[in-house]
């Protein structure tokens, strides 16, 4: 968390607008709070916040003390994870995560609702809160919170164009992708709900060559999401990766995205950062910065994104 200070407040000063915190090692809400004290300016959210290993009314309870302790400027970011993730890393499991994910959200909010009104309840298809206010008392003026929620298959995709402020984007994405299949699927769930799609994030992991990339990207490449290659004219890639992967043959993967793939991924390499956010930056809205979390250690991490902040401040 002292690190998470650190590198905030570096961001900020870098010129950033937000700070992103992923769910990958540390609790993310904790680390939002941390980014959340070192910083004045940028907003801070979560990218994302895996939903369904915490109960809604845990996430709406601290997603609403992060936004009153960073005056309005904490964003609440959710992702289902894919399946058997969430198994081996929380030991839970959940069916239909795309209904699941809309009454999710709509119990967030009603906790939300209840904590502003100092009474109120939830019940829906998957999650009922009967007491979200546990002691008596209204928390009103709060400041709102945000919500997005991220995807890569087109079913959960329209659930965010339905009910989120914010789509985030995965990295394992192609502008192809992004153009074909996520932007008709976040206007066909906002039609649903008529209003407009919501805004787009998409995050690009910067690393100092190819090979590092394509090493992380092969965490990414799973049944899945074979769909992005799919739908990119990389089927015959997909085929040779998944099945070099299932046979743990992961650098035999990795060579295949470097050489056929890499180009069309949410990557970048240090030196050519400026010009990949401006290819990006024709399909998405917001651009986010991150540095390969598998095959790096902590120290090379931390070096990386301090490299990173440096280049942005030559932009």
């Amino acid at each position: 968390m002292r690190e998470a200070e650190e590198l905030s407040a570096e961001a900020e000063h870098a010129g950033a607008s937000g700070v992103w915190v992923a769910d990958v090692r540390r609790e993310p809400f904790l680390t939002s709070a941390a980014a959340l004290r070192a910083t004045t300016r940028v907003t801070v959210g979560t990218d994302v916040a895996v939903a369904f290993s915490r109960s809604p009314a845990a996430t709406a309870q601290a997603a609403w003390d992060l936004a009153g302790y960073g005056d309005g400027r904490f964003v609440l970011g959710l992702g289902s994870q894919v399946g058997p993730t969430l198994l081996s890393r929380f030991g839970v499991e959940a069916d239909r995560p795309a209904a699941r994910m809309r009454d999710y959200v709509m119990a967030v909010r009603a906790c939300w609702d209840a904590y502003r009104k100092g009474r109120g309840r939830y019940e829906g298809e998957f999650y009922s809160i009967r007491q979200p206010v546990f002691s008596p008392g209204a928390d009103e003026p709060w400041p709102e919170i945000p919500i997005y929620v991220a995807g890569v298959n087109p079913v959960m995709t329209a659930v965010a164009g339905e009910i989120a402020d914010g789509f985030a984007a995965h990295m394992f994405c192609t502008p192809i992708y992004l153009d074909r299949i996520t932007r008709p699927a976040l206007a066909q769930g906002a039609a649903r709900a008529k209003r407009d799609a919501p805004p787009v994030l998409m995050p690009l992991v910067v690393g100092r060559d190819r090979t590092s990339l394509a090493l992380q990207m092969t965490t990414y490449t799973v049944p899945a999401y074979r769909r992005v290659l799919d739908e990119s004219g990389l089927r015959e890639e997909a085929d040779a990766i998944l099945a070099a992967i299932a046979d743990r043959r992961r650098t035999e993967a990795a060579r295949i995205i470097e050489e056929r793939c890499l180009d069309q991924l949410g990557v970048s390499v240090l030196d050519e950062l400026e010009e990949r956010i401006r290819l990006w930056s024709a399909s998405a809205d917001v651009i986010g910065l991150t540095v390969p979390w598998y095959g790096l250690d902590r120290d090379a991490q931390v070096a990386l994104f301090r490299d990173v902040l440096r280049a942005l401040e030559r932009m």
